[in-house]
């Protein structure tokens, strides 16, 4: 760094662990572990980190996963099941009142 620069930034730190260029992930997490701290806990990589995710569609998407996996010798790992069980716990029915006709049917 210039003199100029290190004379005009106070407590400047360098942290080569967070990798910006080949890790940006880990420098967003640094990010919100700053921004709960101090006292709060966190998984340094989150539920997924950095790693590259796909989800699988339909079966054709499947074999193109597969497909590309066994190309590349890049095997991948599942992490949630077959099919979507997102409203299970979630109410289904709308909480928006059926529109009431007049006697003109409007």
């Amino acid at each position: 760094m210039r003199k100029s620069a290190k004379a005009g930034i106070s407590s400047l730190r360098k942290n080569t662990y967070l990798d910006n260029n080949n890790n940006p992930y880990l420098a967003y997490r640094m990010g919100v572990a700053m921004a709960g701290s101090p006292g709060s806990t966190m998984d340094q990589k989150g539920p997924l980190g950095s790693n590259f995710i796909t989800v699988d569609y339909s079966e054709g998407d499947a074999a193109i996963r597969r497909s590309a996996e066994k190309l590349m010798g890049a095997p991948s790992q599942e992490v949630t099941g077959k099919g979507s069980e997102e409203t299970n716990n979630v109410n289904t029915q709308s909480t928006v009142a059926v529109v009431k006709r007049n006697r003109y049917g409007v």
